[in-house]
């Protein structure tokens, strides 16, 4: 992707993007900025359906659905080119914000005694990783669409029952 073929393919002169962007990185971080709120937006629709793991469930499908209805702006948002965000604000802004819902619905669970206590942030990067890699075996093919939701169904299993609060261990009776 070019600022060039950008600007064919909106059908602008091939300076206009220059007028916003001082070169390819800032176009490509400001898409990626863009999927991460559309993402946030979406993962919070979710939520707004139901509460509870339900609700947590919903968000993982609907994570799940970003990425297969998006797979170039979903490429974009995790490529190597925006991996760096210490020049990009706006985007750095927008991926933490979008993780940070997810942490905040992960603490939420937490106070209902749904998952146990825990650092929050460290789970919600775990469960992050465990959607990121469903929906990039997704896109690359490697999972056949009858299998998609009986994975995403698992990795939910997982993560909800993984972070479920441990029933206190009872030491045998002499």
């Amino acid at each position: 992707m070019s600022l060039r073929a950008v600007a064919r393919a909106v059908g602008v002169s091939q300076t206009a993007p220059y007028r916003h962007f001082p070169d390819r990185r800032a176009l490509v971080g400001a898409v990626a900025a863009e999927g991460f709120r559309r993402l946030e937006v979406a993962m919070q629709r979710a939520m707004a359906s139901n509460a509870g793991r339900i609700g947590f469930k919903d968000v993982a499908r609907a994570y799940v659905a970003f990425g297969r209805a998006n797979p170039a702006l979903y490429r974009v948002m995790f490529g190597p080119e925006v991996a760096d965000t210490h020049d990009l604000p706006e985007l750095a802004a927008t991926s933490t914000s979008a993780l940070r819902f997810v942490q905040g619905g992960l603490e939420q669970l937490q106070a209902a005694g749904l998952v146990r206590a825990g650092d929050a942030s460290v789970m919600a990067t775990i469960t992050w990783a465990s959607l990121h890699g469903l929906v990039s075996i997704i896109l690359d093919g490697h999972s056949s669409a009858t299998r998609e939701d009986e994975l995403l169904e698992a990795i939910t299993q997982l993560v909800m029952f993984g972070l479920a609060p441990r029933a206190p261990a009872t030491l045998p009776t002499a």
